[in-house]
């Protein structure tokens, strides 16, 4: 990467200057005004005003609508600054209790070893994304920038982490976005598939290569450790369960029973194995593999916790609105298989979709159904999914804890 300074100057628009302190990370191409000298995708580039004045450091990808990210208000993009965002990414996860900074399980067994190292902008690495399972990692290098970062990125970790193992999962629509062609594959080490990971104890298989995301839904650990809390003595239906997260938490947690519904086969049976291998035979029997609109039709069981977890309705603004009916008829259906007194559980993981927006669906999910609501909780990712203040968009995953009435 280049370590010295920017190659361009970026020159925002009067009135968009977004990359000032406490603002937005993004420049949008829309609020560009000019770019000078020559810049390819990912270049490092300084963003100025009409009139010269420094807004920030970062790289620019004009064939991205997405075109400006903001890393530094200090100073230029260096293999140094980029060190330096490394070991802070790591030293927070530290003092979360997550890992001790050195060698990946070179202490023994944790009662947690899969979490997030690096979150992108919410650690001031835009585009990049570093996930720790057991001892090996999966990496996301998701813009043209982060891109340019690669070699130094895989270098500073195997130095000071010593991974057995990195995966790269840079396959989301992002890097389309980038003009990026997808990549996934191994980068060093040995992978075993499944990989066995600990979470709270609990033991899960993942797959690096062929899971979602890069395993695991790694955001949700808090707020699976809160239905493990949940749990005792409820009837709790898992909808969307994918691998059987939630259920195995609240089977845990002393559930009178668990009953897991998904629409994937490979999911379903993931599920099965990781319920029978932590000591939950008769959860592991209540999966069902079943499209979950079809399955929450009335006629069926009421239960005392009902948990919503369901893929991305919403990609971007313009597909809001069909989101909104999906997730507002998914949550009233949700809302008729509660008995009186019942607790829902309910997320979104659209970025397009905000938190007041989503409140208001439920809202009319209640409303439908013909019941009363109480917020008891807002919910969101564990704190090794930091996002930056100004930055929305960072804080994609919501979620709201309901007694239903």
């Amino acid at each position: 990467m280049t370590t010295a300074r920017a190659t361009c100057t970026v020159v925002v628009k009067p009135g968009r200057e977004d990359a000032e302190p406490g603002r937005h990370p993004w420049i949008f191409k829309g609020s560009i005004a000019r770019v000078m000298g020559y810049h390819a995708p990912g270049d490092p580039c300084a963003f100025v005003t009409e009139d010269g004045a420094a807004l920030g450091w970062g790289y620019v990808n004009t064939r991205s609508l997405l075109a400006g990210r903001v890393v530094s208000l200090d100073g230029p993009v260096t293999r140094r600054l980029l060190h330096e965002r490394l070991g802070e990414a790591v030293a927070a996860r530290t003092a979360l209790g997550l890992g001790d900074g050195g060698r990946l399980g070179s202490h023994g067994e944790e009662r947690t070893d899969c979490y997030r190292l690096v979150n992108s902008e919410g650690d001031s690495l835009p585009g990049l994304i570093i996930d720790r399972y057991g001892t090996g990692l999966v990496l996301q290098f998701l813009t043209a920038g982060a891109e340019r970062w690669r070699q130094d990125v895989i270098a500073a970790l195997t130095e000071h982490l010593a991974p057995t193992f990195i995966f790269e999962r840079s396959d989301s629509r992002t890097r389309t976005d980038e003009g990026l062609e997808a990549a996934r594959g191994l980068l060093s080490g040995a992978l075993t598939d499944p990989v066995l990971v600990r979470e709270n104890g609990l033991v899960y298989e993942t797959s690096p290569e062929a899971g979602h995301k890069t395993g695991l839904y790694l955001d949700q650990r808090e707020n699976r450790a809160l239905v493990g809390t949940l749990a005792r003595d409820r009837r709790v239906l898992n909808c969307f369960a994918y691998t059987g997260g939630f259920s195995m938490a609240a089977a845990a947690g002393g559930a009178e029973n668990v009953v897991s519904v998904d629409a994937s086969k490979s999911a379903c049976a993931a599920a099965e194995r990781n319920l029978r291998r932590n000591g939950f035979p008769e959860a592991a029997g209540l999966v069902q593999r079943e499209d979950v609109f079809r399955f929450l039709r009335p006629g069926r069981d009421r239960y005392d916790l009902v948990i919503l977890d369901p893929p991305k309705f919403a990609r971007s603004q313009r597909e809001l609105d069909g989101a909104e009916r999906g997730y507002r008829e998914i949550n009233r259906l949700g809302i008729d298989k509660l008995a009186p007194g019942g607790l829902l559980l309910t997320f979104s993981c659209s970025q397009a979709m905000s938190l007041l927006r989503f409140q208001q669906v439920a809202q009319e999910a209640v409303l439908a159904a013909g019941r009363r609501a109480r917020v008891l909780r807002r919910l969101s990712g564990g704190p090794d999914h930091p996002w930056m203040l100004g930055h929305r968009e960072g804080e994609y995953l919501k979620g709201l804890l309901l007694l239903v009435n």
